[in-house]
């Protein structure tokens, strides 16, 4: 030691306990205040930090929703052509998962465009559907195609 003895220390520190034995107890810890605050502040936080996680929770699925349903309704545009003739009509079903879809097509204008032409635009519209936690949600798609000139009567 710093030239101090073990028994001049002792001594000093039993002199200070002496003196001011009962201030050293009553600093020695926290107060009912103290904790009840801290415990509080904590509490607080935590409420604020679960809170934060249960909406990204929620955004999250409701992204992956409607990223699901943008998929499905990418899917019934493909199927118009191939599985589905490019003509006026509407149909409706149901896909997994409780996805409602609708499809709309319709001629495009006055329906004399290319007058003469053995084509002609149509306006096709889809959209999905879902209940998102109560909530009613959508998404539609509407674009062009080309089909076989009908004759309307």
């Amino acid at each position: 030691m710093i030239g101090i003895s073990r028994s001049r220390l002792a001594k000093h520190w039993a002199h200070l306990l002496k003196l001011g034995g009962s201030n050293v107890r009553k600093n020695a810890g926290f107060t009912l205040v103290e904790v009840i605050v801290a415990l509080a502040m904590m509490s607080a936080g935590l409420t604020l930090l679960l809170s934060l996680v249960s909406n990204g929770l929620a955004r999250a699925a409701s992204a992956r929703q409607m990223a699901e349903a943008g998929l499905l309704i990418q899917s019934l545009m493909d199927r118009i052509g191939p599985e589905f003739a490019v003509e006026s009509s509407e149909r409706s079903g149901e896909y997994p998962y409780g996805y409602r879809w609708h499809l709309k097509v319709s001629r495009y204008g006055d329906g004399k465009n290319g007058h003469g032409s053995p084509v002609t635009l149509y306006a096709v519209s889809a959209e999905v559907e879902w209940n998102d936690h109560g909530v009613e949600r959508s998404y539609k798609l509407s674009t062009l195609r080309l089909g076989r000139r009908t004759v309307q009567r």
